[in-house]
């Protein structure tokens, strides 16, 4: 089988409306909800005058206190997702482990606290390797801070609700190729990939929601969910007129990981 080629990663230079100055933020509300975060559009706006929008997703408290969530903002309560075979390559110290498998109160401060470091440091990661995803502009205390998607009339719809022409698909595809290149590439996968966390902006696709992603190094599940990866979008691809052969991307995609 023909491998493409991938060429070294370019250093990719922050976007130029992240401006070094004195800005002021505004939350304009919530834009999207799941499981266990909420996305919320920010404003911010510099001392010389641009204005730009960024989302910031925060996670909720895992053990909230009454009336704690609606006093932090958020307009939901969370439902837990069962994410042992993402955390298989999360590094913790025995104590914490023990705390986590056991799910104490201390068990669930540490994953509390591990959801919004895994995804600053995930985005950082595929960002680096050259995949499309948002720019992650830093780590809050409950999230991580990143590009917005969208304007100022709409967010970015999900490609599971983008009305895309057949040219558009195709275009889509090569682009989710591209970014599942650079993924592998770098050693990751994201483990929850479907045409619910992918966006598509202004011929852009766009990769979203890494918190679970992967190593190839450091998680013996990280093939398999590949392979699901792949026929997740597969099944979304496919009856809208690209062909797509799940193994022989499956074995392309497994050689650049290892």
């Amino acid at each position: 089988m023909h491998i493409s080629p991938v060429s070294p990663a370019r250093p990719r230079e922050a976007p130029g409306w992240l401006l070094d100055e004195p800005f002021e933020e505004t939350s304009l509300g919530t834009l999207k909800s799941g499981k266990e975060a909420e996305v919320f559009l920010i404003e911010r706006r510099y001392a010389g005058g641009s204005t730009v929008l960024l989302a910031h997703k925060r996670y909720r408290p895992r053990r909230p206190a009454k009336g704690e969530l609606r006093a932090l903002g958020f307009q939901h309560s969370t439902a837990f997702r069962n994410a042992s075979v993402y955390q298989a390559g999360w590094f913790f110290s025995s104590r914490d482990r023990r705390a986590v498998e056991t799910h104490t109160a201390h068990g669930n401060e540490v994953i509390e606290r591990m959801w919004p470091i895994q995804e600053m440091a995930m985005l950082q990661r595929a960002w680096t390797a050259g995949a499309s995803v948002p720019y992650p502009v830093e780590r809050t205390d409950d999230g991580v801070l990143m590009e917005f998607i969208g304007d100022m009339e709409q967010a970015a719809p999900r490609l599971a609700q983008a009305r895309l022409t057949t040219g558009e698909v195709a275009a889509a595809w090569k682009q989710m190729l591209e970014s599942l290149r650079a993924l592998t590439a770098a050693g990751l996968v994201h483990g929850d990939l479907s045409a619910y966390n992918l966006l598509w902006w202004r011929d852009r696709l766009v990769l979203i929601d890494l918190p679970q992603a992967v190593e190839f190094t450091t998680n013996t599940d990280a093939p398999e969910l590949l392979h699901r990866d792949l026929g997740n979008v597969a099944a979304w691809f496919g009856p809208r007129g690209v062909a797509v052969d799940v193994e022989s991307v499956f074995a392309e995609l497994l050689g650049l990981a290892w």
